[in-house]
């Protein structure tokens, strides 16, 4: 089961959002990872941005009681209409627990994708199986939207932020998902990197030899090296991709030897 364990702790537009140093917003504490998806169910129906999610009755209660409205281009669908304040109420209703698994992850993502667009959401039955037959749509509105990235940042923000890379196999395994069908996720995984770094590069300068930032970039290629081999090079890409981005929010004034050496050979 995908875990996840509460600690302390998109975009108006989604190309701002994800370019600066990113700070959780949600009022709440952000989550973090233990662990991969293993059961029958998650395999199944929790694959990011295809348009549906899966929820637990009281979540499912959550995004659908809400008053629906027809839709005009089609009749027979009758799509909920959730805002921002809606939103923060699912969220504090996922995190009661302490833990998220992979089918609230999956909720979350497809919630927060920039772009209206209506999801296909299953309830879980008392089997914890989807009943198929609650399928309901659900748009999914700016508020929403907005709200709900900003605790992925935060949850994958808490990752790059645990003691001695602890949190650097969730990050390397979610970088190693397929670009095309995860860019959007791959990107807020980069933006939490990039605020992880941003804090260390102000705290570093020539005086000090760089060494918040140049330890930090150390710290974790080391750590790439203790993944399976197979996920080396995109642990190595991730860890280069959000420290070019930390260089380029500074107007390339972090020096190139401090992390170019990361960069993947063409």
């Amino acid at each position: 089961m995908f875990r996840l364990t509460l600690t302390s702790g998109a975009a108006i537009a989604a190309s701002f959002f994800l370019c600066q140093p990113l700070i959780a917003q949600t009022g709440g504490t952000p989550a973090t990872v233990e662990g991969l998806p293993a059961t029958e169910w998650e395999a199944a129906y929790a694959r990011p941005l295809d348009d549906a999610a899966v929820a637990s009755p009281e979540i499912f209660r959550l995004l659908t009681e809400w008053a629906p409205v027809k839709d005009p281009k089609n009749p027979g669908l009758y799509r909920k209409y959730v805002g921002e304040d809606e939103a923060k109420l699912v969220i504090r209703h996922l995190r009661r627990d302490g833990k998220l698994d992979a089918g609230e992850i999956d909720l979350l993502e497809e919630f927060a994708f920039p772009k209206d667009r209506v999801i296909q959401l299953t309830r879980l039955g008392a089997d914890g199986k989807p009943d198929k037959a609650s399928k309901t749509a659900v748009t999914t509105p700016p508020g929403m939207m907005q709200s709900f990235a900003r605790e992925l940042v935060a949850m994958w923000q808490s990752e790059w932020e645990k003691p001695d890379a602890a949190g650097w196999p969730t990050l390397a395994g979610i970088y190693a998902r397929d670009p095309k069908k995860a860019e959007l996720l791959h990107k807020r995984v980069r933006a939490a990197g990039q605020a992880m770094l941003t804090a260390k590069w102000q705290s570093s300068n020539a005086g000090n030899r760089w060494v918040p930032f140049r330890d930090t970039i150390r710290l974790y290629s080391d750590a790439t090296l203790k993944l399976p081999q197979p996920q080396w090079p995109r642990g190595k890409q991730l860890l280069y991709d959000a420290a070019a981005d930390t260089d380029r929010h500074y107007g390339d004034a972090i020096q190139d030897f401090l992390y170019n050496w990361l960069k993947p050979a063409p």
